[in-house]
């Protein structure tokens, strides 16, 4: 026999969501407009929530948030989608969203490769990848890739379209298209320039997923900053509509299905109670736009167009009270319901909001008046609101409701198998909030995913990257706060505004570099490079002038201050290195060329001799183009010599023309 008092407790937390809304003021921050979209993924991707130390298998649709972090195995890549960019992940990369907005997506890449697509960048929008060497910041739409090396640190750039800034320490260096750039030291005067390479399997890939997104017939009808809108192509149809325009209808989905019901759920900060759906075309249609019953199936609206879209963590409202716990009885486990808001009707967030957040979330999201959003907000933040008393379209729709044990939700459980069967009584009471009064445990921070063989080493996150814009705090563990959320079931913890500005002064505690504007940089570019006659071309040639970029060969660590990772070995070889002449500029001992002039016969040396006056007439510029030839090959000899750890001074000998050479050693003889 079922005793209603042992529902009180649910009740009083249900009330508590309906009379007392969140006084969103000036102390509070919003709530992010973006979050990341994985997109992709092929091969082994491990992933770690924000603020936890243990890596899972990654689950496809659910959010990436700041604080996230991912990394790929070998022969894995994947893709994020991050509102009208597309990030691509090699093999053997590891990134965290060091920070991600409405205004700003900033990337910590501590090894690896990765490919940017960028097709839009708003006027004050920013988008950074921090690394071990520099910062990166993307000036105009186009294509980049960025590699790391796991060892060194040394980075390269390659700008295929677009515009963008390297920023290191007091230094800057503007990319612009044609651009191959390869940065040996923090302060990027140390670099070499090359031209384009040749595409690898990486870039194709990368291309190839830019096609997809490009030619998408959905963008027909949605804008390209709605992350997961390519998706939609696949597994479903676009039809008018006379009361709703452009409807999307899904295909092949089960007859008893309903949006919000094929998925789980997890908890994210600062939204609370996030969908996660196994849809492959799931994510969209959770987060953006509205769902609506006509001609008797399900059909996606996703409301307006040249918006830019404000996510959120799922468009329902939930179902509970003691009456309807008590008639659904579950032994003892409080049940929770949930249905899609409709078209037209105004999504009340479970999270504390300003009028503006509260406004946009809203417009963008659907056609509704203004009028009806302030009056909500009214009540909303006076604490009067009850949305119990407001009549929304798709309760009563047979089968739109959703109900589970509270559990199920705690635990990130599948839903469909554990849905409780509701009558059209059940359906059509109880008491409707904007929450879901269950309290999350770990395991609803960590997702559904298995623990992930493809995880980074531990010290791989611990290396320290440069950052122009300074990060937010790093989110606590889920232990520091179980307590608080235990309390509060159902609600999130509350970002106050001004800690999160103050705490913005530095990144110390995320091994983040802040170094600013730097209104004093130097233009490492317009300065040239340390490696003067070595480079293959100086800061103002023009990049079809310079050989290729070939990533068949491993760059050599010849940083002067080396990078953030390096150990104290490391430093101190660079070190006597740098204060030693480098081998080019050292006069080979007599001894030495004497014995290499007589290992060349006589002959030739003569023959080579007669030549020479001829080869001295040569027009300037065909002997410019010999001595940047020579150039070449010695700097080639010399990375060869350090990857294979042999001497290195025999370089500038053996690139020398021959009649140099000869002559040199004749006169000795002489």
């Amino acid at each position: 026999m079922f005793s209603p008092l042992r529902f009180l407790p649910l009740l009083g937390v249900l009330a508590l969501s309906l009379f007392i809304a969140p006084a969103a003021t000036a102390a509070y921050a919003d709530p992010p407009g973006r979050v990341a979209y994985l997109s992709d993924i092929r091969g082994d991707v491990g992933y770690s929530p924000a603020g936890e130390d243990d890596w899972f298998d990654v689950v496809r649709n659910r959010p990436l948030i700041r604080g996230d972090r991912l990394w790929t195995g070998r022969n894995a890549r994947t893709e994020l989608q991050v509102g009208s960019a597309a990030v691509r992940l090699g093999p053997d990369t590891s990134v965290e969203l060091l920070d991600i907005d409405d205004r700003i997506a900033q990337i910590r890449m501590t090894q690896g490769t990765l490919n940017l697509s960028v097709r839009r960048v708003y006027s004050g929008q920013v988008f950074e990848v921090a690394t071990p060497m520099l910062a990166f910041t993307v000036e105009r739409a186009g294509r980049y890739r960025i590699d790391v090396d796991p060892r060194s640190g040394i980075t390269t750039v390659v700008v295929w379209e677009g515009d963008g800034d390297a920023y290191g320490d007091n230094s800057r260096f503007p990319l612009r298209a044609g651009d191959a750039v390869r940065f040996y030291d923090s302060d990027l005067r140390d670099y070499e320039q090359y031209g384009l390479p040749r595409e690898d399997d990486f870039d194709r890939y990368s291309r190839d997923r830019d096609r997809r997104l490009q030619r998408a017939v959905s963008l027909r009808y949605v804008d390209d900053d709605m992350a997961g809108y390519a998706e939609l192509d696949a597994y479903g149809n676009w039809r008018s509509t006379r009361s709703y325009g452009y409807v999307w209808f899904p295909r092949q989905v089960r007859a008893d299905w309903a949006p919000y019901r094929d998925g789980h759920w997890v908890w994210q900060e600062p939204w609370g109670w996030t969908w996660v759906d196994d849809a492959p075309w799931g994510f969209a249609p959770s987060h953006y736009g509205r769902w609506v019953h006509v001609s008797n199936r399900w059909g996606w609206v996703p409301g307006p167009r040249n918006v830019r879209r404000v996510y959120a963590p799922a468009l329902v409202f939930f179902i509970g009270g003691s009456g309807w716990s008590v008639s659904l009885s579950l032994g003892g486990d409080s049940p929770v319901g949930w249905f899609p808001i409709g078209p037209r009707e105004v999504y009340v967030p479970s999270y504390r909001a300003s009028r503006d957040y509260f406004q946009r979330v809203n417009v963008t999201n659907t056609v509704i008046n203004n009028t009806t959003i302030t009056n909500v907000y009214n009540n909303y933040s006076s604490g009067n609101i009850n949305v119990d008393h407001a009549r929304y379209a798709n309760r009563g729709v047979a089968g739109a409701v959703t109900a589970v044990p509270g559990k199920v939700l705690a635990n990130a459980q599948p839903v469909r198998p554990a849905t409780i069967r509701l009558d059209r009584k059940a359906a059509t009471t109880g008491q409707i909030t904007r929450l879901a009064p269950i309290a999350p445990s770990e395991r609803s921070v960590q997702g559904r995913g298995k623990a992930s063989a493809a995880r980074p080493a531990r010290d791989v996150f611990d290396r320290e990257v440069f950052a122009r814009n300074a990060p937010p705090p790093a989110e606590r563990p889920f232990a520091a706060r179980a307590r608080q959320l235990q309390q509060q079931p159902g609600r999130a913890e509350e970002p106050v505004a001004d800690n999160a500005a103050r705490n913005r002064s530095d990144g110390k505690a995320r091994n983040v570099r802040v170094i600013g504007d730097q209104p004093k940089a130097v233009d490492a570019r317009k300065a040239g490079s340390r490696r003067d006659g070595e480079q293959r071309g100086s800061g103002s040639a023009k990049p079809g002038q310079m050989r290729p970029l070939d990533r068949s060969v491993e760059p050599a660590a010849t940083s002067r201050s080396g990078a953030g990772n390096r150990t104290g070995d490391n430093r101190e070889q660079t070190r006597q290195r740098d204060t030693e002449p480098r081998p080019q500029d050292v006069e080979k001992p007599r001894d030495e060329r004497r014995q290499a002039a007589e290992t060349q016969p006589r002959e030739q040396r003569q023959r080579d001799a007669q030549q020479q006056p001829q080869r001295q007439q040569q027009h300037p510029a065909q002997a410019l183009t010999a001595e940047q030839q020579r150039l070449e090959r010695q700097a080639d000899c010399e990375r060869q010599a350090a990857r294979n750890r042999t001497d290195a001074s025999k370089c500038r000998s053996e690139t020398q023309p021959e009649e140099r050479r000869g002559n040199s050693n004749e006169d000795k003889d002489n």
